[in-house]
């Protein structure tokens, strides 16, 4: 029988395979966790030290786990850091008012000058004594016009904040947005017409085209509404509708494009005004697939189609270029310009086909021959 140890970790008896004076320990991994718990001070084993509970460990050789979460380890660590704050000592400093020396205690990073609030008060009081503060001239409000020290308010021009804002409030005032007609506030001493800078070039840039919001209707209340909606009603029944002008984007344009993507190629690849309210027309790769926008004076309306047999003819011109057409050859290229795919095809067949038989019927026709 050989010599048994107690295990310095878990403390159970075992029996050295080697070294027999130098083994402390029944195996490998009590080995690693003792080892690795040494760096703690004082701290027990599988325990957290915040709120006492058992800690798993995972048995595997690295680091020791000494909480059991980590909200415990935060709040522990932030204990531990305010008592080594805490014990920290500050420099003693003496109370001007009562020439009592003090320790100033930690606070929120002032320094304490005074021992006390009345030793605090009592030195103000007597300095403002001593040093008195000239009395200012009164002055007259330019708002309400009732007098008032002048200290007040930094010397200013107004007896109180209520007399501030009712001035400033008489100097801005209400606009309504010439090109988008939305309401916003300015100063009446700008002069401004426009809402925003994109606002203010779209109307320099389209001085006489169509405006942003001419169709856009005002109004406070249904009764109101029902009666602006009924007079532009009569009036679009008086005005004659003129056909729009349709332009054909020559080239490929991706059918992924959305709203904001074709707006974009109208704009700043053909460098045209995609709020002039005219139509403009996409084809995809295929041909099989149109997408055309127009602006209709409230917002853009997009709108795609497709084909359900064959492609729409388009012109062969060169990407970027764009081509005229009126809004009734449109809605026949819509409607009826459609080229079947399998025409040409068909028609290939037939050929074939009469080819076949007219040799076919020859042969026949030499075989029979022979027989004779």
């Amino acid at each position: 029988m050989g010599t048994t140890i107690e295990c310095l970790c878990c403390g159970k008896p075992f029996e050295p395979t080697c070294h027999i004076k130098h083994q402390k320990y029944c195996s490998n991994e009590c080995r690693v966790k003792y080892c690795n718990a040494k760096r703690y001070f004082g701290g027990e084993m599988d325990t957290c030290p915040e709120c006492g509970e058992h800690v798993e460990q995972t048995g595997e050789p690295g680091r020791w786990r000494r909480f059991c979460s980590d909200r415990c380890r935060i709040a522990y660590n932030g204990k531990k850091a305010q008592e080594r704050r805490n014990c920290r000592e500050r420099p003693k400093q003496v109370c001007p008012n009562c020439g009592v020396e003090f320790q100033p205690a930690w606070g929120n990073g002032r320094s304490r000058r005074f021992c006390g609030d009345a030793c605090r008060l009592e030195w103000w009081k007597e300095y403002h004594r001593a040093n008195p503060i000239d009395t200012p001239a009164e002055k007259k409000c330019v708002c309400c016009g009732r007098q008032f020290n002048g200290d007040r308010w930094h010397g200013g021009e107004y007896c109180g904040r209520d007399c501030y804002l009712k001035t400033m409030a008489q100097t801005r005032q209400t606009i309504i947005c010439e090109w988008c007609g939305e309401e916003f506030s300015a100063l009446i001493s700008t002069n401004r017409k426009y809402c925003s800078f994109e606002c203010s070039v779209a109307g320099r840039h389209q001085p006489d085209g169509p405006q942003k919001a001419r169709h856009r209707i005002y109004y406070h209340n249904p009764e109101e509404w029902r009666e602006l909606l009924q007079e532009a009603e009569r009036k679009a029944e008086k005005t004659y509708k003129r056909g729009r002008r349709v332009w054909l984007v020559c080239g490929v344009t991706s059918m992924y494009n959305g709203l904001d993507g074709l707006v974009g190629i109208i704009q700043y690849q053909l460098n045209r005004n995609p709020f002039d309210g005219d139509i403009y027309v996409f084809c995809d790769v295929s041909g099989t697939m149109l997408k055309y926008l127009d602006w209709d004076g409230a917002g853009f309306c997009v709108a795609q189609r497709r084909a359900q047999s064959g492609s729409y003819p388009w012109p062969p011109a060169e990407a970027g270029s764009v081509i005229e057409i009126t809004e009734k050859e449109f809605e026949f290229l819509k409607t009826k310009s459609i080229v079947p795919i399998g025409q040409k095809a068909k028609s290939e067949k037939r050929k074939k086909n009469k080819k076949k038989l007219q040799k076919t019927s020859c042969e026949k026709i030499g075989e029979n021959a022979d027989i004779a």
